[in-house]
């Protein structure tokens, strides 16, 4: 069995009360939502001690339409997503599955999705993308716990991803609180890295300046990577762009 590390990076057990896990959409609601049409198996399938893999299709977009939604400010070409810290967390090898946490896994549900582009707005297709995360009460696990809320899957066609989560809670850390955050590597099928970033939420109140982590650290400032938290039945939902 694997060991726990705290919030403070100490081995230990998971402090306080359990969570109630919401139930699920059916996935081709979710797709029908997502519109993720048609349907297909984005990340690999199979027995990973009770995470259910998520099938999800490609979605209906080309380098125009990415163009029309990414490109800001009348920019020539799509804005690179900025670096954040990798953070001391990051363990390689994690399994590749598109559910990183267990149907038991305490905490609201989160659908984390989007589309992976490269400055000319063009879809990248056969990149793969590192997911790690807390829990809910902001405890990360080693690899030892079974990949416990880690997981990585490769690029759609579309350069599409979507990852079966739930939202991370906020730690506290030497130099105060962090918010809740979503660690992402991108790399090519070479394993050459092309972004090492951080996912945050709106609303939190540990962004920015009240961040116990900052610059040239961190940069929970950027508000290309700070994500609304759509409700989507019993799950939420957050959609991004990612550019390298």
């Amino acid at each position: 069995m694997g060991r726990m590390k705290d919030r403070y990076g100490r081995d230990g057990s998971v402090p306080g009360r359990v969570l109630p896990m919401t139930d699920r959409l059916p996935r081709r609601e979710l797709l029908r939502l997502l519109g993720l049409a048609p349907l297909g198996a984005l990340a690999a399938c199979g027995d990973d001690g009770g995470v259910a893999p998520l099938d999800l299709g490609p979605l209906p977009r080309d380098s125009s339409t990415l163009r029309d939604s990414f490109v800001r400010d009348g920019a020539d070409g799509c804005l690179p997503t900025s670096s954040d810290a990798l953070g001391p967390f990051f363990e390689a090898g994690a399994p590749n599955r598109s559910s990183v946490a267990a149907v038991d896994e305490p905490g609201d549900r989160l659908l984390f999705a989007g589309v992976l582009a490269d400055e000319g707005c063009a879809p990248l297709a056969g990149m793969r993308i590192d997911l790690w995360q807390a829990d809910v009460l902001g405890n990360y696990y080693d690899a030892g716990a079974d990949f416990r809320l880690r997981g990585h899957l490769i690029t759609g066609d579309d350069g599409s991803f979507a990852f079966d989560t739930i939202v991370p809670g906020n730690y506290e850390t030497a130099t105060g609180p962090r918010p809740a955050h979503l660690h992402v590597r991108v790399s090519e099928p070479g394993g050459v890295v092309r972004l090492v970033t951080q996912i945050y939420f709106t609303g939190d109140p540990n962004l920015g300046a009240a961040d116990g982590c900052q610059p040239p650290t961190c940069f929970s400032n950027d508000s290309e990577r700070i994500l609304d938290l759509v409700p989507m039945g019993d799950l939420l939902m957050a959609d991004t762009r990612l550019i390298v």
